[in-house]
């Protein structure tokens, strides 16, 4: 497997304050907390300083606050000076790709979304600087990344609508149990009609399906015997429709 590819260059200069030099010291030594407070401390009197927003944005990637240096490279791209400007793109391309890498599960559109921003700010690098190899590998790593998660999510929910085809449709005997089982607990007779409804999961197999039911039967019973339900709500789904493919 192919490791994606990071730079994460330094800037430095002669001319600049002393709490940027001891942050550079500490920072080469590994120090990104220590390295961190001292461009901060240097910021108080240079608060618009480009050099600052990227040594802070990529201290903060060093310490894996992707958020924050995410804000502070967003700064650092508008730099005059294209050579460094790129060099923040590709860092903020790099934090965009982190993000994505660290979606939880069930979050796939989250991680398309950042590796698609990851993706156009290393075009936007190469734009700026066009012998920027390293941003041009990344580009064939983030895409092909990025294609295997469209694949993924293709075949997942592929997969989700194949297994709902299998589903054999409910008996005429699972519709009139399940009817009356639903007017049970429309009656407040929520423990017959989970009865009901469990004891034709266990005679029909059309009624597999109905487990569903059952679970929501049975946390009102807990809810109204003032207990928290037994299972969790599964959320895992609530995103499916946000068509990002």
């Amino acid at each position: 497997m192919r490791f994606f590819v990071f730079l994460m260059c330094f800037l430095t200069a002669a001319a600049i304050a002393r709490p940027i030099n001891d942050g550079n010291k500490l920072y080469a030594a590994g120090d990104y907390a220590g390295a961190l407070e001292k461009y901060m401390k240097a910021r108080e009197a240079e608060p618009a300083n480009p050099m600052l927003f990227y040594n802070i944005g990529t201290c903060q990637y060093k310490l894996g606050n992707f958020e924050e240096a995410k804000k502070e490279l967003e700064s650092a791209v508008r730099m005059p000076d294209k050579k460094m400007a790129a060099k923040a793109a590709y860092n903020l391309a790099n934090t965009y790709f982190r993000v994505g890498e660290k979606a939880p599960e069930g979050k796939e559109s989250e991680r398309i979304a950042a590796w698609r921003e990851s993706i156009a700010y290393l075009k936007k690098a190469i734009d700026l600087d066009n012998d920027f190899e390293n941003a041009k590998k990344n580009v064939e790593i983030v895409q092909r990344k990025l294609k295997e998660e469209l694949d993924k999510q293709k075949e997942n929910k592929k997969q989700d609508q194949n297994n709902e085809q299998k589903q054999p449709p409910l008996s005429d005997k699972a519709k009139q149990v399940l009817a009356r089982a639903l007017q049970l607990c429309k009656d407040g007779k929520y423990a017959e009609g989970k009865q009901m409804l469990e004891n034709l999961i266990a005679e029909d197999e059309t009624a597999g399906q109905l487990s569903g039911h059952v679970q929501r039967i049975d946390d009102i019973i807990e809810i109204k015997a003032g207990r928290k339900p037994k299972a969790k709500i599964d959320a895992s789904n609530t995103d499916n429709d946000l068509e990002v493919i």
